[in-house]
């Protein structure tokens, strides 16, 4: 046999007993790679998990929150509307009763009539139209 020949022979022989060796070793290795990695799997589910419940928890908050700002918010709309419509409302009867007591001239007469400085006014033109009616 050539020389090259017996030299791989030699390796063929001597890479199996290293290769068994190494391949005990990777599975070891690989065996604590896999478990390492279903750990923090695990770890990562179970932390995504709690997250996830607390993040439903935040946004259950939030929206009850929201519903309760929401219902405030009309409540207050509906009160200032309702107020903006009493102010409107007794704005029209203070300009009614304006406009009734300027146009009213029976209503003007008997409450100036019940002044004193009418009242003497008009016993002067009554009494002035008495002599005036003695002296025909």
């Amino acid at each position: 046999m050539p020389p090259e020949e017996k030299t791989k022979k030699k390796e063929v022989k001597r890479v199996p007993k290293e290769r068994e060796f190494e391949i005990g070793k990777d599975e070891s290795w690989a065996a604590n790679m896999k478990r390492l990695f279903d750990e923090t799997l695990n770890l990562s589910l179970e932390s995504t998990a709690r997250n996830r419940t607390i993040i439903d928890k935040l946004i259950s908050d939030a929206q009850s929150t929201t519903i309760a700002r929401d219902s405030i918010t009309t409540q207050c709309l509906q009160n200032a509307v309702e107020t903006a419509n009493l102010a409107g409302k007794a704005a029209l009867r203070h300009a009614d009763l304006a406009v009734d007591r300027q146009w009213n001239v029976d209503e003007i007469a008997q409450l100036v009539a019940k002044t004193p400085v009418f009242l003497d006014a008009i016993s002067a033109a009554v009494a002035a139209a008495v002599n005036e009616s003695m002296k025909k």
